[in-house]
């Protein structure tokens, strides 16, 4: 298959792309280690890139702090940050948001690591993974900013990588892992890349290929309605198929996919990124990032969960949250949504700074709440074995996104989804609901299923409702804002790219 070289110019790099690649070079030259030890440092650095995935710094908050379901309130001195916060939400962003820069420089980084493995003459089974991480990163990469650097690995490093749009930067990886799918493990050890992961990730590229096809010649993403093809709905189809049929199975509790064992327990997680309380990882931020100061842990008492995500679900939804063995007898905390008096392990009020009980209320202002507003939102369980560095894998595929997936592809081909609609309802024990095609219907039971796990943007673009208004969000926004701004700092390093309309 034909390779390419994606090269990515971060702020880290101080020096040129010749300096780059011949540093590189020599650096393994003087190594002593054979091609294919090379080749696995380099893979291993492709996943532990996707540590930025977890990271509440860089995709995550692009991907959720611009929907239906996360906002970050500022609290008097606390959480302003310059308005970072408050741009995502009311999609006021800019080529210079922090958020967007570190997004860019991690995705290109991690694909940037993928790629280059492909130089060192891997054997089938690692050219098959490098593989796999380049097109998930150039998947999200190209989702997120629609154009993607890349050059191929033959090409002179005296010229600066050209640009793929969207529409070409997920052909691309749609092809190039289609190519090597066969040969892909099918099982490999920490879950790292095989083929059920490969499987997901096609499906997802499938599922939103008319999207990105969506695409004025200037690069501006059109709303939609969009023209799902029957050909690609089927190819989702088949490929959720191929991932039912596999290993993995609904667990018995919805939050054992995200526990502190979840190593274990999480038999419905296809893909991860791995943690343990030794080398730590970034999951210990989904409880600091919305946990109040005297909770425990203690949190930084930040994002809330926005009413409009909280009344999709019924009280009896599990989903919803409640206690959960090891956590609520531990501390008091409980799963899933946070609202109302709080209390520890023994039944007594926790208190707010000021001595009062701690209340979490349904509002919130966006520029001025106090320290009680918000819904608050716990899926990754603490880990009290090490609080700071916690053993939970982070979940970036699992079962139920497969079937919901299937249930979508089905619903635009106009079928019945009620099938694997009903299946997932039923492994969480929930009473089935639906009989017909609603596609609301399924972008809300999306976004139950699948809150604060970074896929909302996505699927509110293709749902056509990013841009809708929401709490402390009145007005409906540009459709430029689909895609995020290059940042300033890459347009200035590479002359190929151009800035995304309205920006």
């Amino acid at each position: 298959m034909k390779k390419y070289l994606v090269f990515a110019i971060s702020t880290v790099f101080i020096f040129s792309c010749t300096d780059l690649e011949e540093d590189l070079d020599g650096l393994l030259e003087e190594s002593g280690l054979t091609e294919q030890e090379i080749v696995t440092g380099q893979l291993d650095a492709a996943y532990s890139q996707l540590r930025s995935f977890q990271n509440t710094d860089f995709q995550f908050v692009l991907n959720q702090h611009s929907t239906d379901e996360m906002a970050g309130p500022t609290r008097g001195a606390d959480w302003d940050d310059g308005g970072a916060w408050r741009a995502l939400h009311l999609h006021q962003w800019n080529s210079s948001h922090p958020r967007v820069q570190g997004a860019w420089d991690q995705l290109l980084g991690g694909l940037f690591n993928a790629i280059d493995a492909l130089n060192n003459s891997p054997t089938a089974e690692q050219e098959a993974i490098a593989t796999f991480y380049s097109s998930l990163y150039m998947f999200s990469a190209a989702d997120l900013f629609g154009q993607v650097p890349y050059r191929e690995i033959d090409a002179s490093y005296a010229d600066f990588p050209t640009v793929l749009k969207r529409t070409e930067a997920v052909e691309l990886a749609i092809s190039q892992l289609e190519a090597v799918y066969s040969s892909l493990p099918s099982t490999s050890a920490n879950n790292k890349a095989n083929k059920y992961a490969a499987a997901t990730l096609l499906a997802k590229m499938y599922l939103n290929r008319a999207v990105y096809k969506a695409t004025d010649e200037d690069g501006t993403p059109q709303v939609g309605p969009f023209t799902f093809d029957n050909a690609d709905m089927q190819k989702v189809i088949d490929y959720c198929d191929d991932v039912i049929a596999g290993p993995f199975s609904f667990v018995s509790n919805y939050f054992d996919s995200f526990a502190a064992d979840n190593t274990n327990k999480g038999t419905e997680n296809i893909f991860v990124s791995e943690n343990n309380n030794t080398t730590g990882g970034e999951v210990s931020r989904y409880y600091f990032m919305t946990l109040h100061y005297n909770h425990n842990p203690s949190g930084w008492n930040g994002f809330v969960a926005l009413t409009d995500l909280y009344d999709k679900f019924d009280a009896a939804d599990p989903r919803r949250g409640g206690d959960y063995a090891g956590v609520t007898d531990v501390s008091g905390l409980k799963t899933g949504f946070l609202l109302g008096p709080q209390y520890n392990q023994t039944g007594a009020p926790i208190e707010d700074r000021a001595g009062n009980p701690l209340v979490y209320t349904r509002e919130f202002n966006l520029g001025n709440s106090t320290e009680e507003k918000g819904i608050r939102a716990i899926k990754y369980t603490p880990d009290y074995a090490n609080t700071t560095r916690p053993a939970n894998d982070f979940v970036i595929f699992r079962l139920a996104d497969v079937y919901l997936m299937k249930a979508e592809a089905m619903a635009r081909m106009g079928g019945d989804p009620s099938g694997p609609l009903n299946a997932v309802r039923a492994a969480r024990g929930v009473d089935a609901l639906y009989t017909g095609t609603s596609l609301s219907d399924i972008s809300d039971e999306r976004s139950r299923e699948l809150y604060w796990e970074g896929w909302r943007r996505n699927d509110q673009v293709r749902f056509g409702t990013l841009l809708n208004p929401v709490q402390q969000k009145p007005d409906t926004t540009d459709r430029t804002k689909l895609i995020f701004p290059i940042p300033a700092t890459a347009l200035s390093t590479n002359p190929n790219l151009t800035q995304n309309p309205g920006y």
